[in-house]
């Protein structure tokens, strides 16, 4: 079930249909679970499945949903955040079938202000499908200039 305080669309600066979480089950302080349902709706879904690499992608919108509820929490505004690099990516799938619910688990590493990483996974039950070291950068607002009014 969705953690009902979190909104997706409230927590990161993507719009739909470009919005591929589901749902945040648990945060913390250090760790977010967010999940996603393959569905007949599905960005990226093509002849019943979603290519594995998108898990990629999953793994960063949980990070960026991870960063919302930080920022939500302290009372700052949203900030645009950029995937810089990955580390370590692992699909141990070609691909995500119509019908599975995927979780994705993302753990802060690092936290050194604009920079960060994170430790993430995807899977299917109790099976790791897919995992990375994401490292990201959150650039600090212009002049009081909420970056989400820029762009």
């Amino acid at each position: 079930m969705s953690h009902p305080d979190y909104v997706i669309s409230e927590l990161i600066t993507h719009a739909a249909p470009m919005i591929l979480i589901d749902t945040i089950d648990q945060y913390s302080e250090d760790a977010l679970q967010a999940k996603v349902t393959i569905t007949e709706a599905s960005p990226f879904l093509y002849d019943g499945s979603v290519p594995a690499y998108v898990g990629l992608e999953y793994m960063a919108q949980s990070v960026a949903c991870f960063s919302g509820i930080r920022a939500r929490n302290a009372d700052q505004p949203i900030r645009e955040g950029y995937l810089i690099s990955t580390r370590r990516l692992s699909l141990n799938r070609q691909e995500f079938s119509l019908g599975e619910t995927l979780t994705i688990h993302v753990s802060l590493v690092h936290d050194f202000g604009d920079m960060s990483s994170f430790d993430c996974q995807v899977n299917k039950d109790e099976t790791m499908l897919a995992n990375a070291r994401l490292n990201v950068y959150q650039p600090l607002e212009f002049e009081g200039t909420n970056l989400r009014e820029l762009g």
